[in-house]
């Protein structure tokens, strides 16, 4: 079986990580991956079951070599894929939708954005029913394609994660930071996300502000690190300073030691606006740091019944309350990391991913 995997760009990041797992952990198919040039091209070098085209997702390109399947990890691609409706004759063509992007439309309540969301509301229902098959990496995602876009073409799989990685950081919590340089007796909370609006660091930032009294009066030094890049990092850093709090934030940027880092601190913190399945929640589960996130889509699958704490969501009045409960006690913060692991060990491994992914794409087989 020959299966073809676009994506919109061979850049390094989740998405071709999350193909560069698939094609390396299903054996007996062979893989070609198409892309827009990128500077990951040569993380698949390795594999002898994949062969990788540089030139973009072109219909005609993409089905040149003449595949069984052809599955998509892009909204661009799909969209471009299914331009011309009969660009794809007798090949199945399966989607992974990696998150729904629309969300963004729903958080800012300016006029332009519902518009926006209209727009792309009826686009993403008109192109997502041409596919053979949707695939859902979260229960919420595949109730919001069913009920709002009406969509029959729809299946769940989750995202599971390689452990390898993860489970490699042996050292403990205390080695972790003395190696790191970080306060030995602080109380760490430690943040990873891109620094844009979806992540919400402007809601994080004022409910630090919201509570910055009590943290100069804790009885222990309360740090926040901060490690990511992106659009709004200067901005964050500048209005850090504005709020009066940058004394407490350590402002990383981009490392290549997160899971050291995550593993160092006391409390993961998630202020996103809105999440697909966010992967460092998994990640940090099998680490046994507990998580403090906003309730919204995809954090609040991961976290319910206790795996985590969770406020409302665009509220910093709730997140610094409950920042604050943490910081006095009233969590449980190891019941809720060990129910994370055993959620994340359960449920999101790599294995079952796979073995479900590798059903799906036999089950078009003639």
């Amino acid at each position: 079986m020959r299966i073809h995997i676009v994506t919109d760009r061979f850049t390094v990041g989740g998405g071709i990580e999350h193909i560069y797992q698939l094609v390396k952990g299903i054996k007996g198919i062979d893989f070609a991956v198409f892309a827009e040039p990128g500077n990951a091209a040569g993380k698949f070098a390795e594999l002898d079951n994949v062969e990788i085209f540089p030139g973009g997702y072109d219909p005609g390109y993409v089905l040149a070599g003449k595949p069984d399947l052809v599955h998509i990890h892009h909204l661009r691609p799909l969209f471009f894929f299914f331009k011309r409706t009969a660009s794809a004759p007798g090949i199945p063509i399966i989607f992974t939708a990696h998150g729904l992007h629309i969300h963004k439309y729903e958080f800012s309540g300016r006029f332009s954005d519902k518009i926006k969301y209209t727009l792309r509301f009826f686009l993403e229902k008109m192109i997502l029913k041409k596919p053979d098959k949707v695939i859902a990496v979260s229960k919420e995602d595949q109730r919001f394609l069913q009920e709002k876009y009406r969509l029959k073409n729809t299946t769940y799989l989750t995202n599971g994660i390689d452990f390898t990685g993860v489970r490699a950081i042996r050292q403990s919590k205390e080695e972790l930071r003395k190696e790191l340089n970080f306060p030995a007796g602080a109380f760490l909370f430690v943040t990873v996300a891109r620094f844009d609006f979806q992540k919400g660091y402007d809601i994080l930032l004022k409910a630090i502000s919201l509570i910055k009294d009590r943290l100069a009066q804790a009885d222990r030094e309360v740090r926040f690190l901060f490690v990511g890049g992106g659009s709004e990092f200067d901005r964050m850093k500048e209005y850090s300073r504005e709020l009066s709090v940058s004394q407490y934030i350590s402002f990383l940027g981009e490392r290549d030691d997160v899971y050291k880092i995550v593993k160092a601190a006391d409390l993961f913190l998630l202020s996103s606006r809105w999440e697909g399945l966010p992967i460092v929640l998994l990640e940090t589960g099998l680490l046994k740091t507990p998580v403090l996130a906003t309730d919204t889509y995809g954090n609040r699958e991961i976290l319910a019944g206790g795996n985590g704490i969770l406020c409302r969501n665009e509220d910093p009045a709730d997140l610094a309350e409950k920042i604050a409960q943490v910081l006095s006690g009233k969590f449980d913060l190891e019941q809720c990391a060990r129910k994370l692991y055993l959620e994340v060990e359960n449920n999101y491994n790599l294995p079952k991913m796979l073995a479900g992914l590798e059903e799906l794409y036999r089950s078009f087989q003639l």
